[in-house]
């Protein structure tokens, strides 16, 4: 009876140690469908929304001056979106473009954390239901996307940007 319950224990452990390693070899495989830089090189979509400032409807393509252009996902409840902000504004002030799309947030949350922080953006695009976000293949906020003279994507950061990302785009200007 000792042997039955021992070898029942045992079977479960080898079963248990089997399925561990089915899943742990399925998260290093080497297949990324979402690999985040799937977008570079590909022409950065015309996105279509109304204005966070003035309630029209602007589309990339109109705001866009022939010029580098940063596109900024971020929301006004994101944490990580207020430790980036020092470094857009760093973006800003050597003249680079920014355009800010608005993630699932409140206009009036949006327009406070503007206000309080300062505004970078040349524009904000209204993105409330994150469509324009999905487009992009964005994985969550904040996400940042350079857009060459072409406009092509060139790059794409996955998280709040700091020095070394500025200091690139100021390198690409």
């Amino acid at each position: 009876m000792y042997l039955k319950k021992g070898f029942k224990i045992f079977s479960l452990f080898i079963i248990f140690i089997f399925i561990f390693i089915i899943f742990y070899l399925a998260l290093f495989q080497n297949k990324k469908d979402f690999e985040p830089r799937v977008m570079i090189g590909k022409k950065m979509p015309n996105l279509i929304s109304q204005s966070l400032f003035d309630n029209s409807n602007k589309s990339l393509d109109q705001i866009f001056l022939n010029e580098i252009l940063v596109v900024n996902i971020f929301a006004s409840w994101c944490a990580p979106c207020k430790i980036e902000h020092p470094f857009l504004m760093k973006l800003k002030q050597n003249n680079i473009q920014i355009i800010g799309i608005n993630y699932k947030d409140n206009n009036k949350n949006a327009k406070n954390f503007l206000e309080k922080y300062k505004n970078p953006y040349q524009e904000v695009l209204i993105d409330s239901k994150g469509e324009l976000s999905i487009n992009l293949g964005v994985f969550g906020v904040p996400e940042t996307f350079v857009v060459d003279k072409n406009f092509k994507i060139i790059d794409k950061h996955i998280g709040p940007i700091d020095n070394k990302f500025v200091n690139k785009i100021l390198k690409l200007k």
